[in-house]
């Protein structure tokens, strides 16, 4: 591609020198010519022709070199334009593991296209610290992405800003699947391979290193959006039992001013009964 884009850049090139060549040897025969019969003896007319074929020949390599720099000027202009284009379309897929809202042990994988085009045919590979492929049944972090089909199989094409999220793993269960091996050892990096909407192919790569995790707490208990959500689906349950008979109304007891007359005249009651027997005594 780039070669046959040099070879037509030199084109045009070629066919301005050959141009510019042919009256400058057409000068230097006569110049020749003259010496060979030893006309050495310059007359006027002979001296302002002199004159006019320095001019004509100062002024064509002047051109040749306007047109020249002219020329590379375009080039480079084309190329802005087309850098430019192309990076309008570029996609910029990334892949992320993050914790959970819900808990700190669960971990939470993350897709996402951050360019400002569409990224098609993406695929993924897993490669191990020395370079080579992780196939399925080698690695037991490998086959948890692989159990999704978006790792597996890929994916045809994914959005503008458009973002798949899904639960990867538990640590507590991660733990008895890797038996003796500490969970830290695990290490490992997926390159995404994909490809714009005219073809260009891209790539991405995220290294997973969970030593990287060594010391790393959670304090708080967790995202308080999450923590406020429980405490309102408990209150609707309870609302729920309240109004749980077969009328579904709220059964609530009131205290009128009825009620409270006949509260007072009975405290009254009570009052007078109590000070008749303190007399009595």
């Amino acid at each position: 591609m780039s070669k046959r884009k040099n070879e037509r850049s030199l084109i045009p090139l070629m066919t301005l020198i050959g141009f510019v060549s042919a009256p400058l040897i057409y000068i230097l025969g006569i110049v020749t010519g003259s010496q060979i019969q030893l006309s050495s003896i310059l007359t006027a007319d002979s001296l302002s022709s002199w004159v006019a074929a320095l001019a004509t020949v100062a002024i064509a390599v002047l051109t040749f070199v306007l047109a020249k720099e002219t020329w590379y000027l375009r080039e480079a202009q084309i190329e802005q334009v087309n850098s430019i284009r192309k990076e309008n379309i570029r996609p910029a897929v990334s892949v992320t593991l993050k914790n959970s809202d819900i808990s700190f042990n669960l971990m939470m994988v993350n897709l996402s296209n951050l360019g400002k085009g569409i990224a098609r045919n993406v695929r993924f590979k897993f490669i191990d610290q020395s370079g080579v492929e992780i196939s399925e049944g080698e690695n037991v972090i490998v086959d948890l992405f692989l159990n999704l089909h978006v790792f597996s199989n890929g994916m045809h094409s994914i959005g503008i800003n458009q973002n798949v999220d899904s639960f990867l793993f538990s640590f507590y269960d991660l733990k008895e699947k890797l038996d003796d091996d500490d969970i830290f050892t695990p290490f490992f990096t997926i390159i995404v391979s994909y490809s714009d909407v005219e073809g260009n192919q891209y790539s991405n790569e995220l290294t997973i290193d969970f030593a990287e995790l060594k010391g790393i707490t959670e304090i708080g208990g967790g995202n308080p959006l999450h923590k406020m959500a429980g405490d309102l689906k408990k209150l609707r349950e309870q609302i729920e039992r309240m109004t749980s008979s077969s009328s579904k109304k709220l059964h609530v007891n009131t205290y009128t001013s009825r009620d409270r007359e006949e509260q007072r005249k009975a405290d009254e009651e009570s009052r007078a009964e109590y000070m008749k027997r303190q007399e009595k005594v």
